[in-house]
């Protein structure tokens, strides 16, 4: 798994292939398992992999055409309607399990790219998921197989021992 992390890279073009049911389910089923704070559960997604909506995700998203491309995209949510939800974790909590989702992806064979922009247009894709109540939209994140492979980027330095060097972070070390 290690190499699948450090190996990984953003997908911006999809085969139109569709992802196997059980690929999904087992996406799913990851999501669903990941770490909450507190164990409450927080967050929630939207599976989505009608062509339509995909295409106006794509919109959505600042006219990113991998969305519209790929045949599944997810919504990760920070989800007030749960029960004892309302607590300052939630937005991590979905980070986490959109994280796991993409890990899970890759060493299924599929590819994804996180998806920021779509937070920007939260009311039109609220109602095109028919999101009601106190959710809101932290992040997607669009997979599907790749038509290619793309060598992974340079790695920037994010990590220091002991304590953080802003000298180092301006020069971009």
């Amino acid at each position: 798994m290690i190499k699948t992390i450090i190996d990984r890279t953003s997908c911006r073009s999809y085969l139109s292939k569709p992802i196997e049911l059980e690929k999904i389910n087992q996406l799913k089923s990851v999501i669903n398992s990941s770490p909450t704070a507190r164990n409450i559960q927080d967050f929630s997604c939207v599976f989505v992999t009608d062509k339509t909506a995909l295409e106006k995700l794509a919109i959505y998203a600042d006219n990113q055409k991998h969305v519209a491309e790929a045949p599944l995209f997810i919504a990760f949510y920070a989800d007030n309607n749960r029960p004892n939800a309302k607590n300052n974790w939630m937005y991590a909590d979905a980070i986490i399990a959109c994280t796991l989702a993409m890990v899970t992806a890759e060493q299924m064979g599929l590819q994804s790219c996180l998806i920021g922009r779509v937070v920007h247009h939260k009311t039109e894709v609220n109602a095109l998921l028919n999101v009601k109540g106190d959710a809101e939209l932290i992040i997607g994140l669009s997979i599907g197989y790749a038509q290619k492979k793309t060598p992974p980027h340079p790695k920037l330095n994010r990590c220091y021992d002991n304590a953080y060097d802003i000298e180092k972070v301006k020069l971009g070390k």
